[in-house]
């Protein structure tokens, strides 16, 4: 389980992230991940921000919350398996991979830069993360979904 975790990490750190819609990204990653995931996307105006739902063929609904300037600040999945954690946190991956590693049920992260909630059971699995330091004044952590 170490060596599997060790080598997911190593991996997020040599992956090139730029193509990817990660927590901290940019506008152009949600529409590259729209075209990897093969997903059918729609979009919708928030105070202050927009979100882009894309449902990806194994049922996997994902949010990502960008703010005016273009960054993702937000991201929200439900859906019948997992998401790829790596591709939606990007830097924030190894936050995830220690609290895995010491939380036997779900996962949970609560700090100032970082706030991610993840948990549910086969088939019905929902989350969230969020960098709190770029939420939009005009959005609280309650409405990242």
């Amino acid at each position: 389980m170490m060596r599997a975790c060790l080598a997911s990490t190593l991996l997020a750190l040599l992956v090139p992230g730029s193509a990817w819609a990660f927590l901290g990204g940019d506008l152009a990653s949600v529409q590259a991940d729209q075209q990897a995931w093969g997903a059918s996307v729609t979009q919708a105006a928030v105070a202050g921000a927009t979100v882009y739902s894309q449902l990806l063929p194994n049922g996997v609904t994902v949010r990502q919350y960008v703010d005016a300037a273009g960054k993702v600040f937000g991201v929200g999945w439900e859906g019948p398996v997992q998401p790829d954690f790596e591709r939606l946190l990007g830097s924030s991956f190894a936050a995830y991979l220690d609290a895995l590693s010491r939380q036997r049920r779900g996962v949970s992260v609560q700090s100032a830069a970082l706030v991610l909630e993840s948990g549910g059971m086969m088939r019905a699995f929902t989350g969230r993360a969020l960098l709190p330091g770029k939420l939009p004044v005009t959005l609280s952590a309650q409405d990242i979904h």
